[in-house]
């Protein structure tokens, strides 16, 4: 569309500068020319700064922009005729459209890349990747420099279109001390300048963002003839569709990529360009061809060609209604060929040896999916869960502005939870409402229907709330499915957010009218509506049967009948929302309200920040298994006098348990030294006649509860979530930290009076072992002349050539409902192996913390060796393991109950 002066500039570039229709006006003809050469010889060179900070991406030097406008061209057809303002314009957008792909081009803005606000959450994008956590302060400080050019990186590619719209304005000073311009020429810098910025940032802007930004004509310069006037919407449309169908074999030559080290999603996308030829145009739509076709091993890379122009087959019929709507003539090119499937894709890119079978994953119903995923399916039938998932969410956006405003240095921020129960129309509405960050309409609308992706640190939130992601933000919720639990609830769901920039005006509405089936209203709210602060309020209609089932209208109170697991007990009964919320979240980590009342009086904070850490011991237990907070009277109710009867569902084994464990607490924590936990080993009076503890213990997944808990310990855990449904979890405690603390125990628990013959060092002990802490004091060894001590085994073997290991509960005799102890004989050692601490998960039990050391061995199996190997030597120990992994119990005499012998499965250990 210009003169060329040297032979890579195509021809197509003279034409607009050279038509006979502006012979008449050579001198602004001729202006527009040169200030378009003399941006190009400065452009060249930025450009060649990208390969030097992207290596991985394909070509984007000055050869880009010259293919860019034969294949405009192309796409645009004969038809289309651009004067020489449009010519300047186009030539300038595409000249700068990626320039801000290197550092280069911010110095030349005059802002260096990692001034920018977005560096630190793009060095904190790579820590959290790569660790897990937060960053540290110091990590962004002074980053280790693999992360932070990983930063620079994800950086240049995310911003490269927004700095595209200052750089034709942007100046530097040169090294005379003169300023420079990318568009020297004053009067075209002034008058389209910022027309080029825009055009070139439009190539990643969306549909309708380009409509309503470049729908206008600009008019002529005081030069210009006044009907040299620039469409900007039809040229952001060549911009972008040319953007799009540039993926010949000119992008990535083999030589190049012969010596960069390509990582192999890059290795794909350069192998697919490379045997992609350059279009042509046909019937109305762009023919692409890879004649040498791909062998088995190139899969992947022809998969991405394929969608690859797919996509620009929806750019281009996206474009086409852009066009037609707003009164514009079509492009020639209005499509892609040959991309209706991988079958006619394969037509004109052959696959060697091999056959392209669409195996993608599809889902038809989407509203279905939601529906049974996002409710009892994943979660069972307990709508509790509900409530539990949207308190969360709503503690996440808290802790989310709490965190920026801790990052940013503001004012402290004092943020809170609000759960009440309102009537509207003779229905129960459940409301959830929090002064977090909220939500955009974009955010609304978008991310967070998005169901299986979690938003809370996507690209989306994080650029309207720059510093989330540099921040020591931590979100409970990490799957993207929690906000749909709450249409286990009911099918009318209505959420309202002001996000944390927004004024009281920028308050929106998504509205469900009958569940995930129907498609959702977004609108602006209504005066009514709108939020006095930022934050977000969430409210259900709860479906008439669980009104009907869940009320009780002859309290004063509204209680709400709930799933409730109490040690081994679990049991439907009607509770408090008060109390509801301190069982659900009674980790909670912001301030949660709740009232009793129905029509939402008497708040009350049901849960402190992070009180759990110092509260008192017996009222957190209780709280944990759904007492209140006063526990139970004495006549066997609840002290509110609700629920006397309900004796059955474990109340008083709680009770019990909180008096005699609720002041033995000790807090744990994790690897960074952060309290993960409060717990203490159950002392033995609470031992069933088993020698089993009770379950009471919970370890949460986040702020809230889980069905997973610690067998033999009381008190609670934090913990990751483990599962999408966030019913079961991981302790985040460290092994140190818990070794700490098991010598802490076994010193509490032996200053105990209480007898060895009872059983209760055996989980102690078990506990230590498994934390290299010495455990060899305590009484676990079980001989006809009682229990021993590791030493006492030690002596007990050294005496002997031979001797029975035996289960404890051979000797266990029932007659009626009465438990005696058989007698063992003199050759028979007994240990357990079964009474271990170990998670609870979803009915499984799991070995936790693993001690590599022992292997697959239990720790008392593995001490068992150990005391062998001392009495009678190393190679006599290794031999007991061997044969003791590969023999078989043999039924034999092991004592006698009564005068008559007891016969059990036994291992014979004989000294070689």
């Amino acid at each position: 569309m210009m003169q060329p002066h040297d032979s890579s500039r195509p021809e197509i570039w003279r034409k607009p500068f050279s038509q006979d229709a502006y012979t008449d006006n050579i001198n602004a003809r001729d202006k527009f020319k040169r200030a378009l050469l003399d941006m190009e010889d400065k452009v060249s060179q930025l450009a060649g700064e990208i390969a030097r900070d992207l290596p991985d991406f394909t070509q984007h030097d000055i050869s880009h922009a010259y293919a860019l406008w034969e294949i405009a061209d192309r796409i645009a057809g004969p038809e289309l005729r651009l004067n020489p303002a449009e010519a300047f314009v186009l030539g300038g957008a595409i000249l700068v459209h990626d320039l801000a792909m290197s550092r280069a081009a911010h110095q030349v803005s005059g802002k260096p890349l990692r001034d920018h606000r977005e560096w630190p959450d793009a060095l904190a994008r790579e820590v959290r990747k790569k660790y897990g956590r937060p960053p540290h302060p110091l990590e962004l400080a002074s980053p280790p420099e693999d992360l932070a050019v990983k930063a620079d990186q994800y950086l240049l590619r995310s911003l490269h279109a927004e700095l595209a719209e200052s750089l034709p304005t942007a100046s530097w000073v040169t090294q005379d001390k003169s300023t420079a311009y990318l568009i020297n020429d004053p009067e075209l810098r002034k008058a389209y300048g910022r027309t080029i910025g825009k055009v070139a940032a439009s190539h990643h802007w969306n549909s309708d963002d380009v409509t309503r930004h470049l729908s206008s004509h600009v008019g002529a310069p005081a030069f210009a003839p006044m009907d040299w006037l620039v469409d900007t919407l039809v040229l952001a449309c060549l911009l972008r569709t040319a953007d799009a169908a540039h993926l010949d074999a000119s992008r990535a030559p083999d030589v190049l990529a012969a010596v960069r080290d390509l990582p192999p999603l890059s290795k794909e996308h350069w192998l697919f360009q490379s045997r992609i030829q350059r279009p042509y145009l046909k019937s109305g739509r762009l023919v692409f061809t890879a004649p040498d076709g791909f062998a088995a091993d190139e899969i992947g890379s022809w998969w991405l060609a394929y969608e690859t122009l797919s996509m620009v087959d929806e750019e281009l019929r996206n474009t086409d209604s852009i066009l037609s709507d707003n009164g514009r003539s079509p492009f020639a090119a209005r499509g892609v060929a040959n991309v209706e499937s991988p079958k006619t894709f394969s037509l004109v890119a052959p696959c060697r040896d091999w056959e392209p079978v669409e195996a993608k994953v599809k889902v038809d119903d989407v509203a279905g999916l939601v529906r049974r995923l996002g409710g009892s399916e994943l979660y069972g039938e307990n709508w509790i869960v509900g409530l539990r998932e949207i308190v969360t969410n709503a503690c996440d956006a808290v802790k989310a502005r709490e965190a920026l405003s801790g990052y940013r240095g503001g004012r402290p921020f004092m943020g809170r939870v609000t759960v009440w129960l309102e009537e509207q129309e003779e229905r129960i509405w459940l409301c959830c409402s929090d002064n977090g960050i909220g939500m955009s309409p974009n955010i609304l609308g978008g991310k967070l229907l998005d169901f299986g992706n979690t938003s809370w640190l996507s690209s989306e939130v994080v650029r309207e709330n720059p510093g989330l992601l540099a921040s020591k933000f931590e979100p409970a919720g990490r799957f993207g499915i929690g906000f749909f639990s709450i249409f286990m609830m009911g099918r009318r769901v209505k959420v309202t957010s002001r996000p944390v920039s927004g004024g009281i005006a920028d308050t929106w509405v998504l509205e469900f009218t009958d569940g995930v089936e129907h498609r959702p209203i977004l609108r602006k709210a209504t005066h009514e509506e709108q939020l006095d602060e930022p934050g977000t309020t969430i409210s259900v209609q709860l479906d008439e049967f669980l009104c009907e089932e869940f009320f009780n209208d002859d309290s004063n109170a509204t209680l709400l009948n709930a799933r409730i697991r109490r040690v081994s007990y679990i049991e439907n009964e009607f509770i408090s929302l008060v109390d509801l919320i301190r069982y659900l979240l009674p980790a909670a980590e912001v301030d949660i309200w709740a009232s009793n009342d129905l029509n939402g009086r008497d708040f009350e904070c049901a849960v402190s920040k992070q009180e759990w850490v110092t509260m008192d011991g017996v009222k957190l237990v209780r709280r944990l298994f759904g007492l209140p907070d006063d526990g139970l009277s004495q006549d066997g109710s609840v002290t509110n006098g609700d629920d006397a009867n309900f004796w059955r569902d474990g109340r008083y084994e709680v009770e019990e348990i909180a008096t005699l464990m609720g002041n033995r607490l000790h807090l744990v924590h994790d690897g960074e030294g952060r309290v993960a936990g409060r717990i203490a080993m159950c002392v033995p009076p609470l031992m069933d006649y088993d020698f089993s503890y009770p379950d009471a213990s919970i370890v949460t997944a986040g702020p809230a509860r889980t069905s997973t808990s610690l067998r033999g310990v009381c008190g609670i855990l934090l913990g990751r979530p483990h599962g999408a449904a966030r019913d079961s979890a991981l302790p985040l405690v460290s092994y140190s930290s818990m070794a700490d603390w098991i010598e802490k125990e076994m010193s509490k628990l032996s200053s105990l009076s209480v007898e060895a013959s009872e059983g209760w060092p055996i989980t102690v002990a078990e506990m230590a072992w498994r934390l290299d802490r010495d455990a060899n004091h305590l009484p676990c060894w079980r001989t006809k002349d009682g229990w021993l001590d590791y030493s006492g085994v030690v002596r007990w073997i050294s005496s002997r050539d031979a001797f029975y290991v035996a289960n404890p509960y051979t000797f266990r005799v029932e007659i009626g409902a009465d438990d005696f102890t058989a007698e063992m004989n003199e050759d028979v050692l007994s240990f357990e192996v079964g009474r271990n601490v170990h998670l609870s998960m979803q009915g499984a039990s799991i070995n936790w913390p693993v001690n590599e050391k022992h292997g697959e061995d239990h720790p008392f199996t593995y001490m068992f060796y150990c005391a062998v190997g001392e009495a009678w030597g190393v190679e006599a120990a290794q031999s007991v393991q061997r044969s003791f992994h590969l023999q078989k119990g043999q039924r034999t005499e092991t004592g006698s109950f009564e005068g008559r012998p007891i016969f059990s499965l036994a291992y014979s250990i004989v000294r070689e």
